[in-house]
């Protein structure tokens, strides 16, 4: 037996990096794509993330805060399961394709900070019932950052771990 390693696609924060802990532990499970997001050079688009997406064929989108919006999306639109990160799901300043907000089966896995005073968890639980989204969530007692030992809990929690262990992608030779 052989198994397949991962690839992730992994969309930091507004005011964060594409190169940290989270990405290099990342590594460790396979493939990962982080792009640098230039969020202040506003209008984003879709474009450029589902080109990432139709050229990796990522197995997992991870997205935190203002990349959880995004990967949220990118998420259900090309049916690839995700972790968010107290994401931002209640953009009023970004264009949202309708496309993009049909539910489907994918399953988001999301971590909420209680503690959370930039993107309250209730806003964010309003939007995924409002859009019937399949999601479980993860209630942490941290505000908006998210540490290491959360992201790795979040990402166990999800599945990824699996990888580590070898369990996950198996397939017979």
């Amino acid at each position: 037996m052989s198994f397949k390693l991962m690839t992730t696609l992994y969309l930091h924060g507004y005011n964060s990096t594409h190169q940290n802990a989270r990405t290099d532990w990342l590594q460790k499970l396979g493939k990962v794509i982080n792009p640098l997001m230039q969020y202040r050079n506003f209008p984003w688009d879709f474009q450029y993330l589902e080109k990432l997406v139709l050229q990796h064929r990522p197995d997992w989108i991870i997205g935190s805060s203002m990349g959880g919006y995004f990967a949220f999306h990118l998420g259900n639109y090309y049916r690839i399961p995700t972790v968010l990160l107290n994401p931002a799901l209640l953009m009023t300043n970004i264009v949202r394709p309708d496309n993009r907000l049909a539910p489907t089966d994918s399953l988001h896995t999301i971590s909420l900070g209680i503690k959370d005073d930039i993107i309250p968890p209730q806003s964010t639980r309003a939007v995924l019932q409002q859009l019937k989204a399949r999601y479980q969530i993860f209630e942490y007692n941290i505000g908006h950052q998210t540490d290491f030992e959360v992201f790795l809990d979040i990402c166990k929690k999800a599945g990824l771990e699996d990888n580590i262990n070898g369990t996950a992608h198996q397939q017979s030779r």
